[in-house]
């Protein structure tokens, strides 16, 4: 073989060992033999292959990537971006807790305030499908009259809420309110605590426990 002959074997050597480390995606096969001057020789032409080597020429495939390097680089580079943009789930959890915190407790106040002002038909529609299944609201309103007991109106009723979310369809909900007699009489602070159900959009209490709500126990 001329020193240009092993020059460009040389090149090719090169050229395919390049293409593996740029191109690793895809496959590209050639051709390996020895000469009998010990030079290694490549070629992706086996009609290339010198008929006396064809018999011992080794085929083999080498690796090529789909993207170029500067390429992948930039999406891995992307990709860390929007991971880093994007919030951890420990955050997202903390966001959707406190916002269900939230919600629940608007629903408690809105409850507390319709049984304050004795609006029980509208405190009804606020009492989860099971409650609501073994009660009617003529009936509910008629045993929350006939309780004798109110809601006292007092800035420790709607304050001291605390929330506990279960998950994001089921809290309890801890509240500090003050029972009055319906005829007069001496308020008594108890500290009550409420299943809270989200169901169709709405947080929704159970109605059993209003119902069994009582001054001294």
């Amino acid at each position: 073989m001329t020193m240009q002959e092993s020059k460009r074997a040389w090149v090719l050597i090169g050229a395919l060992i390049f293409l593996s480390a740029v191109c690793p995606s895809y496959s590209t096969e050639v051709y390996k033999w020895v000469d009998e001057k010990g030079i290694i020789h490549f070629s992706e032409d086996e009609s290339r292959v010198p008929e006396a080597y064809r018999g011992q020429a080794e085929k083999k495939s080498i690796p090529e990537e789909t993207n170029p390097p500067e390429e992948k680089a930039k999406a891995t580079k992307q990709d860390r971006t929007k991971t880093k943009d994007r919030p951890g789930v420990a955050e997202k959890e903390r966001i959707n807790k406190n916002k269900i915190e939230g919600d629940v407790i608007e629903s408690v106040k809105t409850i507390l305030t319709l049984w304050k002002d004795e609006k029980y038909d509208l405190l009804f529609d606020h009492g989860n499908q099971k409650s609501r299944g073994t009660v009617n609201k003529e009936d509910f309103e008629h045993r929350m009259r006939k309780k004798g007991i109110g809601l006292a109106s007092s800035w420790e009723t709607i304050r001291d809420i605390q929330v506990d979310v279960k998950n994001a369809t089921l809290a309890y909900a801890t509240v500090k309110i003050g029972l009055r007699p319906s005829r007069g009489g001496e308020t008594k602070f108890r500290t009550e605590t409420y299943r809270m159900s989200f169901e169709k959009g709405m947080w929704k209490i159970d109605l059993a426990k209003l119902l069994s709500a009582k001054i001294y126990k």
